[in-house]
């Protein structure tokens, strides 16, 4: 009302401007505040979506993301690195330290420890292609161990 009598009359003093501007502050503090809550909630919400749709650790979740990476393995070129546990060979160990990264978030209880065996061999071998024999051999008992597991769980 103040601020339609003030521009009706055309006329706006110095003074007056300072009030309406104090009769808007608490206005805009309320709506920034608003602001702030509601966007807080929005990305509360977001997070808890995500976190109810990540798949939880069994041996379906485990053999749906091993035939997806056995799919996306088969697909890259190279014959450099062998894993028994996919039955391929890829010429970036990195890609099959991917592939068991995704395992381990999904692999249930009993396998876990050889999928991340596994996980930091390849990456080791991805880091370091000197020590390609060495951590081989390092996995060995897991890759034998993953390998069955798969095979009796993941049939085909």
């Amino acid at each position: 009302m103040l601020k339609h009598k003030l521009h009706k009359d055309g006329i706006m003093s110095a003074m007056d401007k300072k009030l309406l501007s104090e009769v808007n502050e608490p206005a805009r503090a309320k709506r920034h505040v608003i602001t702030v809550v509601v966007t807080v909630v929005v990305i509360l919400v977001a997070l808890l979506i995500v976190w109810l749709m990540q798949p939880k650790p069994s041996a379906e979740a485990y053999c749906k993301i091993y035939k997806e990476e056995k799919v996306r393995l088969a697909k890259l070129p190279g014959d450099t690195w062998p894993s028994g546990v996919f039955n391929d060979s890829v010429s970036d160990a990195g890609e099959f330290a991917t592939s068991f990264d995704r395992l381990a978030s999904v692999a249930p209880s009993d396998i876990k420890p050889d999928v991340v065996a596994l996980q930091k061999v390849y990456q080791k071998i991805a880091d370091d292609p000197s020590q390609g024999m060495s951590a081989s051999l390092s996995g060995i008992g897991a890759e034998s161990n993953l390998k069955k597991w798969t095979g009796e769980h993941c049939a085909e």
